[in-house]
Parts: C-alpha cells; sequence; structure tokens
C-alpha cells in the first residue's frame, strides 16, 4: 500500500541465517515491516520458496549460491552460432530441475547457421537424451520469435540463463 521502497535485513535474521543461500534472492517474497515515518523497511524473513535456482559458490565450500527464487519456467538461451555445447546445456537443465522449475531450449542466432547445421544440432540435443521443449529463433529475421511468445503464460515466472553474449538480454529487449 506505501509503494515502492527500500529494505534492509534485520540483525537477527542476518545473524540466524546459517548460509548465504538464506538470505533473500530474486523473485524471493519477504516478510517486511516498515513504519510510515520510516522509509527504508526492515526484512525479517524469507517467505518459503516454491523453486530455487542456484549453483555451487565458487571455492572448496559445499555452500550455494542462489540465483533465483519462485521462478516457474528457466529458459536455457544457447547460440547456434558459436556457443553451442551440448554438456552445458545438460548442466543448466540439471540445475533448474533440481530445484523444481521446468526448463525449456531457446537456440539463437539461427540466422548465423545453414539449416543443416541446425539440424545437427537438434539431433545432438535429441541424441543426449534431453527431452525439454526446444525453439528456435533469430532477433534479427525475427523467426522464432512468435513461438516463444506462445510459451509464455499468464501467471508464470521465467527466467533467462545462458553464457554472455548468447542474446538473452537482445531477446528480453
Amino acid at each position: 500500500d506505501s509503494g515502492v521502497f527500500r529494505a534492509k535485513l534485520s540483525g537477527k535474521f542476518m545473524y540466524d541465517s546459517r548460509s548465504s543461500s538464506e538470505l533473500p534472492c530474486v523473485g524471493d517474497w519477504v516478510c517486511v515491516e516498515k513504519t510510515p515515518a520510516d522509509p527504508v523497511g526492515l526484512v525479517h524473513c524469507v517467505v518459503g520458496r516454491k523453486t530455487s535456482l542456484r549453483r555451487k559458490a565458487a571455492g572448496e565450500s559445499v555452500d550455494y549460491q542462489m540465483i533465483a527464487a519462485n521462478v516457474d519456467v528457466v529458459f536455457v538461451v544457447q547460440s547456434c552460432h558459436y556457443d553451442f555445447n551440448v554438456k552445458r546445456l545438460e548442466r543448466y537443465l540439471v540445475m533448474a530441475q533440481d530445484g523444481g522449475a521446468s526448463p525449456q531450449i531457446v537456440l539463437t542466432k539461427t540466422d548465423l547457421v545453414e539449416p543443416d547445421v541446425l539440424a545437427a544440432q537438434l539431433a545432438h540435443i535429441r541424441s543426449a537424451a534431453i527431452d525439454v521443449p526446444v525453439l528456435t529463433l533469430s532477433n534479427v529475421t525475427g523467426e522464432g520469435i512468435d513461438a516463444l511468445q506462445r510459451a509464455l503464460l499468464p501467471r508464470n515466472t521465467y527466467c533467462f540463463v545462458g553464457s554472455s553474449g548468447v542474446g538473452k538480454s537482445t531477446l528480453i529487449n
């Protein structure tokens, strides 16, 4: 009711958190206390997550780094042109499925490869026993954009993951 405002973590919440993965991340719902006189709210807890997108934290610890929470569908984006790698696709798909989200693959930059190269990449995906929806598209020609728009259903939360330069930002914009 009071609109958009900043908030900070309460000292007790920070003290009671056993790992960084318990702290808020993108997509989390939190319990916030805010008085009209105070411009900054106080976060007391994270509401239970429906899904969690996470990766192993850097270093030798067994802690996880949260990427996002409460995501329904993860679009795993790879370029057909220079970034295509089935092993990397598998790692992203496992990350999404382990966290409870539904993965879909988006192959971008189809205008930069010959049709037989794209067909071979799709066959390689299927031969690796990857059985999730695959969308192919080109931001340049617009081919496949309508199929992606049809895949975006109301009342779902989506995220796009993939290596730098594969077209995630261009696609979202």
